[in-house]
């Protein structure tokens, strides 16, 4: 805003472009002024369970080490009244969310919590990254829906069912609403709120592609591809190995073996990476669970990570991956790429490279990424000078790679810092081609 504005202009337009948001994003998940009213009667059962909800909340920060930091004195003990103070306003935050009653003022309250998470706040000093506030969600999410259940399931269960819908559809809203404080890239469409659609058309297209999967693939190679030593990765640990553009993570869990593809179902989160306690493995991004064993997502088990047979021989660990998809046309591309053993770690096929894509290599026991840009390759150290993120799955944009992470911005030609929150920028490589293989050379 200028500075000829009226005095309350800059705080009533936010609030309206907050209240805007708020109700594209409302009709855009189906939240209805029926739903709202859902929300403000189940607002007594609500409000009975906050102070656990809230305890519960910040038990579960103080237990995680990355988010346990922001509440630690200088000598590493717990600072209970900034703790104390978190815990009014996020029991204030609730309390006002189950109200049930969402004007532009809510709206631009939502976004000013949001902001609250990001450098851009009023403490510039706090960042939290944007994965533990969407965990986070999901976690007062399934809080509610249990408080719900407890209270209504006997009592009222048209209640319950009628609240638990509308509650998951406004956290949804919520959601996005604390999401779009970290990236500039979240705008607000221009025109109208609601497009009419061929509703018939569309389900009919939605048909037509199922029944054309039906027996798309007659049969399909496999290869068997030495990855690892097996004394590299001892019982309890793990290995992120690169096999073309995929990357898979290698587990020696219980004594047994298993390869899950390293690609969270959400947001292609670096799942491979998260923690691990017992068969659950949590991505680190958002907090999606799966099962190590199968790959199978905990909350739905219908679906899940493309996992990949492991065998140990001669004390070596081999998978085995599909390479060649036989049959109709492949309505997508194929599920995995192989990088031929013949390969070095540092080099790969200029074909396997495609523009705008990225692909993580080693250089001299270094992970560098690998970028196209319209042609022409550029390599840069992989993982992001901010906290680690991994570039080589960011969004390559023209020369810009931007970290999945927490949204830093390098240019690849040059590793300079384009936006943080990183404050350094990347190291380089040179890339060399010869015929059709790319080289990285240490130097």
């Amino acid at each position: 805003m200028e500075s000829s504005a009226t005095p309350g202009t800059h705080v009533e337009t936010s609030a309206q472009e907050a209240g805007r948001y708020f109700r594209h994003m409302a009709q855009f998940v189906g939240f209805t002024n029926e739903d709202a009213s859902a929300i403000k009667e189940s607002q007594l059962v609500i409000e009975k369970y906050i102070p656990e909800i809230v305890g519960k909340f910040y038990d579960h920060l103080l237990h995680y080490p990355p988010t346990r930091r922001y509440f630690l004195k200088s000598d590493g003990s717990i600072d209970q009244d900034y703790l104390q103070f978190r815990m009014v306003h996020l029991t204030n935050f609730w309390r006002r969310t189950a109200s049930g009653e969402y004007d532009d003022e809510y709206a631009s309250f939502v976004d000013k919590v949001g902001l609250a998470h990001t450098s851009r706040g009023a403490d510039p000093k706090v960042y939290i990254p944007e994965r533990y506030v969407i965990g986070q969600m999901g976690f007062v999410q399934h809080a509610i829906g249990e408080a719900l259940r407890k209270e209504l399931h006997e009592l009222d269960p048209d209640l319950e069912a009628r609240a638990a819908k509308a509650w998951n559809l406004l956290l949804m809203v919520l959601l996005e609403l604390l999401s779009r404080a970290y990236s500039e890239e979240h705008e607000v469409e221009a025109g109208e709120l609601y497009i009419s659609v061929d509703t018939a058309q569309v389900r009919q297209l939605a048909v037509d592609t199922y029944e054309r999967g039906l027996g798309l693939f007659r049969t399909i190679e496999y290869e068997d591809m030495v990855v690892a030593d097996a004394a590299a990765i001892p019982d309890g640990e793990r290995m992120i190995v690169q096999v073309g553009d995929r990357s898979i993570g290698v587990f020696h869990h219980g004594g047994k073996w298993y390869a899950l593809h390293n690609y969270c179902l959400h947001r292609g989160g670096p799942v491979a990476t998260g923690s691990l306690e017992g068969d659950t493995l949590t991505c680190p991004w958002h907090g999606y669970q799966y099962d190590v064993t199968t790959g199978k997502f905990l909350l739905d088990p219908g679906v899940g990570l493309d996992t990949f047979s492991v065998e140990v021989s001669d004390g070596k660990v081999k998978l085995r991956i599909p390479t060649i998809t036989m049959g109709a046309e492949e309505l997508h591309e194929p599920s995995a790429v192989s990088r031929p053993a013949a390969l070095a770690p540092n080099q790969f096929r200029l074909t396997d490279l495609r523009p705008g894509r990225a692909v993580r290599l080693e250089v001299s026991g270094q992970r560098v990424a690998v970028y196209n840009v319209g042609g022409t390759f550029y390599a840069t150290q992989h993982d992001c000078t901010h906290e680690g993120g991994p570039l080589s799955e960011g969004d390559l944009q023209g020369t810009v790679i931007t970290c999945p992470w927490h949204g830093s911005r390098f240019d690849v030609t040059t590793g300079k810092l384009v936006r943080g929150p990183a404050q350094r920028p990347l190291q380089t490589f040179r890339v060399a081609v010869e015929g059709d293989r790319g080289r990285v050379e240490s130097d």
